[in-house]
């Protein structure tokens, strides 16, 4: 701005120096004065020519430096001009550059404008179908309100009013008064007095407390209806600026049906736990009593052959009277398993189990019997580990390797020798467990037979050598409780391949070696000596089981109940070796029980013997330390258990 204004009063003086020029005022002066009558009385004498000339040149360098001026002024101008030319430029081509882009604006916002009357047109449209698909929405939820015998409501927290669908007033029983809405009072005075507390907290907590969401449940007294369940479930949709509920809505069903079918169900599982305890405890209570003769039975012929000396009659007589017992104790264990699995008395306890020890534990148990039939049987040690209950795992595995030497055997045995192979294979996320052999192999239409009840094929003559059928249903219905698939292959005349599938497990299991136990030679002579604390309250095994152990050189202390062991323990002067107790014992006593008493006095290793066959009795028994025994007992696994529990001890 200074530099403007200084400029404008230059060109200010550059113009009066061009109006009146330095010359022109000195000429129009001296007429002036010479005119003056004063300055014709004081006239001075004419001036010689030297002063003329000195004032000529005065008046010329004036004129030289007025000059100069006026082209300085002239040169200042036509600067201003160009410059005042190039802001002209400036400013035009900035009006242009303004005016395009007003155009461009001005296009844009037609464009704009058109786009949005086209948005506001298709917004319209989905709007009218909005409300249209709303006012159908509505009906369909008024129709479903109906139906279901459901209502909503809007309960406006700070008016304390209460507004409610004309379904709402149906399912309560309440008149309308036109459209005004109802205070709360009104529904609480229509529930029972019991459900009314509950029902008033809810109301409480959902106007005081920040919670969301709330569902209370209460009975109303309907008018045409009687007494109806009621649900009310509820969400805060407004809030006040403290964040208390301002505002909440909701729904509130008739669930009265439900409640009735609610209650039958109740009543019905009760009957049906009801029903299958008394299943479990009857299943125990026959697998216990029927195991008693049998295990007495198989101690007397034990005792008996050690007896009778070397008759071939007697000893003949006495084979059969074993075999005999065996069989018997086979078809009883089979039953007793069915029995359990139909009636849901086996409980399953899942875990990582590592196969391996198991697969060599039941080949080495069936290996004499193999031999018997002219079967070689051999095993593929695995490391692999599968997630499944190991208990049932190794029935279903013992029962499939019973049915291949039973019936695995090619026909004409005798000619050509049978094989049979247990081992595994991975598959993708679980285990197969394969059972192989080369026997006659399974015609296609008999294999689902295979897996019914009693259902032998080249057994018409029922031989119990061979089995009673029960073998392969009971790797069925096991292999179902565990959600295993059971798959078998067979080729007639070549063989037949039994698998079950395992799932994987995730971890590694390590597993530990067993202690190795002494040839029963050895364990009679460790336990010759030692005095073993017997708890049985049936008299012929107490009897039978203390004339066995005797004849093996041990000192037995035999009560027949906790009474008396509670009696005779105190009594007792030195620590027994071992504890030998029945698991049921008399008035709801157990074989824990007994454990747990001789305990308190001495730490003594145990060994339970039982008729119950459920995997929970083994978890019991290896939970407290114990060595678990299924009646009926071979004295030989007898004497290994009890030199086994004592050796460890």
């Amino acid at each position: 701005m200074n530099m403007r204004s200084s400029q404008g009063s230059n060109d200010n003086k550059d113009a009066e120096v061009l109006r009146h020029p330095v010359g022109a005022q000195e000429q129009s002066r001296e007429p002036t004065l010479a005119r003056t009558p004063d300055a014709q009385e004081h006239a001075l004498p004419p001036t010689e020519p030297r002063q003329q000339d000195a004032d000529l040149r005065l008046r010329l360098a004036r004129a030289e430096a007025e000059a100069r001026d006026l082209r300085a002024a002239l040169e200042r101008a036509d600067r201003h001009m160009s410059a005042a030319r190039q802001d002209e430029a400036h400013l035009v081509a900035e009006l242009k550059t303004s005016y395009k882009q007003l155009q461009v604006l001005a296009d844009e916002l037609t464009r704009s404008n058109a786009d949005l009357e086209r948005r506001v047109a298709e917004r319209t449209v989905e709007l009218e179908e909005a409300n249209a698909a709303l006012r159908i929405r509505k009906q369909q939820l008024s129709l479903a309100q109906r139906s279901a015998g459901a209502g909503t409501w809007d309960w406006n927290v700070a008016a304390n009013h209460v507004t409610w669908s004309p379904e709402c007033y149906d399912l309560m029983g309440l008149d309308r008064d036109g459209d005004r809405p109802l205070p709360p009072h009104r529904l609480l005075s229509i529930v029972l007095p019991e459900d009314l507390p509950a029902l008033q907290r809810m109301l409480e907590i959902t106007r005081d407390q920040a919670e969301d969401e709330f569902r209370v449940e209460f009975r109303i007294s309907h008018p045409h209806r009687g007494v109806r369940w009621i649900a009310s479930l509820g969400r805060v949709v407004e809030r006040d600026p403290t964040g208390r509920p301002a505002r909440v809505t909701g729904l509130a069903l008739d669930l009265t049906e439900r409640k009735a079918i609610e209650e039958s169900l109740r009543r019905a599982r009760d009957a049906a736990e009801s029903a299958s305890r008394a299943k479990t405890s009857f299943l125990a209570a026959v697998s216990h009593d029927l195991r008693q003769p049998i295990q007495a039975a198989a101690l007397y012929a034990h005792v008996l052959r050690g007896s009778i000396g070397s008759d071939p009659a007697a000893v003949e007589v006495l084979d059969l009277l074993k075999v005999s017992i065996e069989n018997l104790n086979g078809m009883l264990s089979g039953l007793l398993d069915l029995s359990r699995l139909e009636a849901g008395a086996v409980d399953v306890a899942i875990a990582d189990v590592a196969p391996g020890e198991l697969m060599t534990r039941l080949c080495a148990e069936f290996r004499s019997m193999a031999e018997e039939a002219n079967i070689d049987l051999r095993f593929v040690p695995t490391s692999l580990a599968v997630t499944t209950d190991p208990h049932l795992l190794e029935r279903v595995l013992r029962n499939l390797l019973s049915n291949a030497v039973s019936h695995g055997a090619p026909d004409g045995a005798g000619k050509t020798r049978g094989r049979v192979l247990l081992g595994c294979r991975r598959r993708a996320g679980s285990v197969e467990f394969q059972v192989c052999d080369n026997g006659p192999g399974i015609p296609p239409e008999a294999r689902g037979a295979i897996f019914e009840e009693f259902r032998q094929l080249k057994n018409p003559e029922r031989n119990a050598a061979r089995g009673f059928g029960l073998g392969l249903s009971i790797v069925a219905r096991i292999a179902r409780l565990l959600g295993l698939e059971v798959s078998v292959r067979s080729v007639v005349g070549r063989g037949s391949v039994f698998a079950v599938a395992v799932p994987l497990a995730r971890t590694r299991v390590v597993v530990r070696p067993p202690a190795p136990v002494a040839l029963d030679a050895a364990v009679l002579a460790m336990l010759k000596g030692c005095t073993v604390l017997l708890v049985e309250d049936d008299e012929r095994i107490r009897r039978s089981l203390t004339m066995t152990l005797t004849r093996w050189g041990v000192r037995v202390v035999a009560v027949a109940s906790v009474e008396e062991l509670t009696t005779r323990l105190p009594r007792l002067r030195t620590r027994p070796h071992v504890l030998l107790t029945d698991y049921r014992l008399p008035g709801g006593s157990t074989g824990r029980n007994v454990v747990d008493l001789v305990r308190r006095r001495w730490d003594v290793p145990g060994v339970i013997i039982t008729g119950d066959t459920a995997p929970e009795r083994l978890r019991e028994a290896r939970s407290i330390g114990c060595r678990l025994l299924h009646k009926p007992v071979e004295p030989a696994e007898l004497v290994q258990a009890l030199g086994e529990v004592i050796h460890r001890a």
